[in-house]
Order: structure tokens, then sequence, then C-alpha cells
């Protein structure tokens, strides 16, 4: 991926706390590192998980059919404290980051609230018609939506060591069917299911993963596309003003290099901070260049 990441970045947070943009990736992150700790000092089992989880009629704490409509939000919040849930914040963070990056932060969170509200309505439903008992609660679940629509952009993308994305995506799902299955827990089975046709829906109707045709393109984030145009080009007027003195130091008569075009390019629609450390010093050094064949500049 030629793709670098701009962590808590003006353009890309709801608020800052210090010098620290807070962005959606970062307060969910935040929020399940505080829930762990909650979990922690409750118990097992304790009032967050019980007020807070999607849970079916069965468990005697109350659940969607009871009237606890807000566990269709809510669910993901409750986080047991283990070493697997620091892997999985750290996961989301990586990705959550890169994605929200490339959707911008109003649609990245849309694309939350559908993860989280879609298969929770759906599992609903499944239980009201047949029955079906269990539970789910945690990001585990919003992590594998967000592992998906990553690998369905960025389909040749490979993590280390070397290991195609899609076959990490396929290691996951196929582990947690069996598991379900072994268990015979039909709840998680449909919420798992309904994620990764969120996720995938989601990211098509975006407008990425081009090269997944065969997923439907939906016109529903078409307002959302609006209002982001809009915000991309006060962010674009923004940069232009902030690299005008990069366009000095790079004169438009000067030949340049494929390498050097590209980076200028780069620069021209993401800005400096899209660059790599490796990226500013090729600049630095063509800038150094430039500057010794015309001193007068």
């Amino acid at each position: 991926m030629n793709y670098q990441p701009r962590y808590g970045h003006s353009e890309d947070c709801w608020f800052r706390i210090g010098n620290y943009g807070v962005s959606t990736t970062v307060f969910v992150v935040g929020l399940g590192v505080i829930s762990m700790i909650v979990w922690a000092v409750e118990g097992v089992y304790g009032p967050l998980f019980r007020h807070l989880a999607l849970v079916s009629d069965g468990f005697s704490v109350g659940s969607v059919l009871e009237g606890d409509l807000w566990r269709l939000c809510t669910w993901p919040i409750p986080n047991q404290p283990s070493i697997w849930t620091i892997i999985l914040l750290a996961i989301f963070y990586m990705l959550g980051n890169q994605l929200e990056r490339m959707l911008g932060r109003w649609r990245f969170a849309l694309f939350l609230i559908f993860l989280t509200i879609v298969p929770a309505v759906i599992v609903t439903v499944v239980e009201a018609i047949s029955g079906i008992e269990g539970w789910v609660t945690g990001l585990r679940m919003v992590e594998v939506g967000v592992l998906v629509a990553f690998v369905a952009h960025f389909s040749n993308v490979r993590f280390w060591p070397g290991i195609p994305g899609w076959v990490i995506v396929v290691v996951i799902l196929g582990l947690d069917v069996l598991q379900a299955i072994a268990r015979r827990d039909e709840y998680l089975l449909v919420v798992l299911i309904c994620t990764v046709a969120v996720a995938l829906l989601g990211i098509r109707s975006f407008g990425f993963a081009t090269q997944l045709s065969w997923v439907p393109k939906l016109s529903l984030f078409l307002s959302v596309d609006r209002s982001t145009a809009r915000a991309r080009r006060v962010s674009s007027t923004r940069r232009r003003s902030r690299d005008q003195h990069l366009r000095v130091v790079l004169a438009p008569e000067e030949p340049t290099s494929p390498e050097v075009d590209a980076l200028l390019d780069q620069v021209a629609s993401e800005g400096l901070d899209s660059l790599s450390s490796k990226q500013r010093k090729q600049l630095e050094v063509y800038s150094k260049r430039l500057r010794r064949r015309n001193p007068r500049r």
C-alpha cells in the first residue's frame, strides 16, 4: 500500500485533547479500554454486561424483545479484559485509522453504526421468528466488519509476514463459523453473516472495492457523499495555501523525475502530511539540488 495514515489530524478528528485529535477510531478504541477497566471492577457479567449486551430473552437480564431497544446500539461497548481484546483493539486501531482517512470521518462513523445496528436488528427479528437464543457483546464483530471492508478494497494487501489479506479473512471467518457451529450458536452465526454482508455492501456503496462487481452498490449514501465532497473541497483549499512554499521551491519549469512527479501529485491531492518520512527526505534532497542550481530562489 502507498497509503500513509494521518493520526489525529485536524481534518479527521471530532475534538482535541491537548494536542491530540480524537477521531472515530481513537474514540472507539478508548471506549473499549475504559470498558475493560469497568468490566474488571464490576466482575464477570456485571451491570455493564447485563444492561448493554445484546442477549436473547432467555437470559432473564432483559432483551430487545422485552423493550431494551438501546441494546441494538450498545452491545459493542462491554469488552472483557484479556490479551485477545488488546490485540483486537490494536488491529481495529490500525485498520480503522486507514479506513477513516479513506472514507472520511462522517462516512466511517456511519459505517460503524450500520455494522452495529443492522446485524443486531436482523438477529432480533430471527429470534422473534425462530426462537434462537444467544448473546453477543464487545468489538469483535465490528472489528471483523472493518477487516472485511479493508481487505475488500485493498485486495492485494499483505499482512506480516507476507500473508495475503484475503487469506487472513477466510481463516478468521472460517474459524468463527466452525466455533459457532460447534457450540450450536445460531445467534452468533446470524450476527457474523450479517456483519460480513453489511461490511461488503457498505464499502461498495461508498464507491470503493470496485473489483467486487458481484456486490450490489446501493445509493444509500449519496447525501453523505455530497457533504464529504464539500468538506474535501474546503480541505483542498487549505492544503493549497499550506503548500505554496513547496511550489516556489519546485519550479514548474525545472525537469523532474517520475518519482518526484508522483510525490508532487500526492502533495497536491492529499497534502504534505500524507508523505512518509522517506518521501519527505526525497523531496528535501530534490529541493536542495534546485537551490544549488538556482541560488536566487
